[in-house]
């Protein structure tokens, strides 16, 4: 099994990319996200080398889905949400599609 981080852009420039977001890109192998903030990515020069999947605006379960898959087959994935990814982002259905394959979650 690889990793999957869900990283959030935080207002999406990169001043306002937290170290553990950009340290979270630079170590993925795979990069998915909304083709906007894909764009912005490029922009900042954090994708060269990388394999990116862009999905469209209402397309937030594909993209979630696309990246458990690519992680449960062995890759390092960054999911990219804007902001945080826990508040108005891809953490909620990631955890359903993982809850959904078995996945246990433990809150703290």
């Amino acid at each position: 099994m690889g990793e999957l981080y869900l990283v959030g852009m935080g207002p999406g420039d990169l001043p306002g990319l937290t170290l553990a977001a950009k340290e979270a890109l630079e170590g993925a192998e795979v990069v998915i996200g909304y083709s906007t903030y894909i764009k912005l990515l490029e922009e900042m020069g954090l994708l060269p080398g990388k394999e990116v999947v862009r999905k469209g605006m209402t397309e937030e379960l594909d993209r979630a889905e696309e990246a458990l898959e690519q992680a449960l087959s062995g890759k390092r994935v960054a999911l990219v949400s804007g902001g945080d990814p826990g508040i108005y982002g891809m953490a909620a259905p990631v955890l359903e599609l993982m809850e959904e394959r078995g996945f246990r979650r433990v809150d703290g």
